[in-house]
């Protein structure tokens, strides 16, 4: 097999690089849309539990958690996803050497 040049390598690294970084982002954004979904849970359940509020007020605490559940969802780890697979825009070789 050839050698690789010097640039290769440094290309293959910073894409090896790349990809380690998005794997990051998608594991910190489970762990914040977890902690989210579980607070705007526990929020919503104590203020019913407390407060007996009508069937309106309920019907806007479903939809604005079922919302917020996959608003959190979609940002913080549908778009790392995507990104680790190469799907859309992802940052170029030059950022990711500033980031490193």
């Amino acid at each position: 097999m050839e050698k690789m040049s010097s640039y290769d390598l440094l290309i293959q690294k910073l894409d090896q690089f790349i990809r380690k970084f998005y794997l990051n982002r998608l594991i910190k954004g489970s762990l914040y849309t977890v902690g989210i979904v579980l607070a705007l849970f526990l929020a919503f359940t104590l203020l019913e539990h407390n407060f007996y509020f009508d069937k309106g007020i309920r019907k806007v605490f479903y939809y604005s958690f079922l919302g917020a559940s996959l608003g959190t969802l979609g940002y913080f780890v549908l778009i790392p996803l995507l990104k680790y697979f190469r799907l859309g825009s992802v940052i170029s070789h030059e950022q990711a050497a500033g980031i490193i």
